[in-house]
């Protein structure tokens, strides 16, 4: 797809006022903690949400990182979901930024920013999942002025380790430099270690692809990381019911929670799992996105199956299937 029809296709389409440079991250850490517990696209699953804070041990600070909003089309699962997210640190993903009129660009549909290798279904139902959204936006005008005031960006400080949470990559909020397929490529580990040299940080942490993936690099004075949590709020692997969040810590990662993880010195950075209430996730989807509904046809197979990935795909040991990619 060319550049000008990328530009006249909603959904596909980056607004300038996405964009920003690595080097913007080169500044004085904004948090402090001792184990961060960060959860990118928890989707309106309040089931999710409620695991999260039962997750969350002495001295966790959560950062939700964008697009905590999406199925949440009722306006009490509205109220709910943004309420909530409010008493925590949190930034504004493409969704939360789309539902701000101070910020919405009407050709940018749902501002994901989707690639050629979606397929135009899923980027038509995701731009009619934002409009469904948008109504119900308008209902709670100051919950979407509190939305349109969150950062795109956070950097924090763990252990001595500086991280920048983006919800997209280290260029844009709805940027894809950080999905599994772009991070595992042997073409970008150049890139990757530049972009760690202009933002005077030590790991990325990101959202927004809605799969996750972990990639640790390495020189000859320090190591790197990035790591992409994929989905809070829906299965992340085939065959499974949990989200994926990311935690950093300056102690080990209990094992139940687990997935896989490395260490950057003496920090741990780990993907855990969100075992949330399955059955109360799927009864509130299915009221609000019942069959033959935009969000049903994008999105129930994956709720009740998984997506067509594992763990070992996120870690980049198992190269990618070849089918053409449903990103969300």
């Amino acid at each position: 797809m060319t550049k000008a029809n990328r530009l006249s296709n909603p959904g596909r389409y980056c607004p300038l006022h996405y964009r920003y440079a690595p080097p913007v991250f080169a500044r004085p850490a904004q948090l402090h903690a001792d184990t961060l517990l960060i959860a990118g696209g928890l989707y309106g699953n309040l089931a999710a949400l409620d695991v999260i804070g039962r997750l969350m041990e002495p001295e966790t600070t959560l950062v939700l990182n964008g697009d905590f909003n999406w199925f949440n089309i009722s306006p009490a699962g509205f109220s709910s979901v943004n309420t909530q997210a409010m008493q925590h640190v949190a930034l504004r993903g493409n969704v939360e930024t789309e539902l701000c009129s101070g910020y919405a660009a009407t050709d940018a549909g749902c501002g994901c920013a989707y690639p050629d290798d979606v397929d135009d279904a899923q980027v038509e139902h995701s731009n009619a999942i934002m409009s469904r959204l948008r109504e119900v936006a308008s209902q709670f005008p100051q919950l979407a002025d509190q939305l349109g005031a969150l950062p795109m960006h956070l950097v924090a400080e763990v252990g001595g380790l500086r991280i920048a949470i983006v919800h997209g990559d280290a260029h844009s909020l709805a940027g894809w430099d950080f999905n599994h397929t772009a991070l595992h490529s042997a073409d970008n580990e150049q890139m990757l270690t530049n972009l760690f040299t202009q933002a005077k940080v030590d790991v990325f942490a990101s959202s927004h692809t809605c799969l996750p993936a972990l990639r640790k690099l390495q020189n000859a004075d320090r190591s790197f990381a990035v790591i992409n949590n994929g989905a809070a709020g829906m299965p992340n692997f085939a065959g499974t019911h949990f989200g994926v969040a990311t935690r950093i810590s300056i102690r080990p990662c209990p094992p139940t929670v687990r997935l896989y993880g490395t260490r950057i010195g003496t920090v741990f950075v780990d993907a855990v799992k969100l075992h949330y209430d399955h059955i109360q996730f799927v009864d509130q989807f299915l009221a609000d996105w019942p069959g033959g509904s935009p969000g049903h046809e994008s999105y129930h197979s994956r709720i009740v199956d998984g997506p067509a990935f594992s763990p070992e795909m996120a870690l980049g040991l198992l190269p990618e299937q070849p089918a053409r990619r449903r990103a969300r």
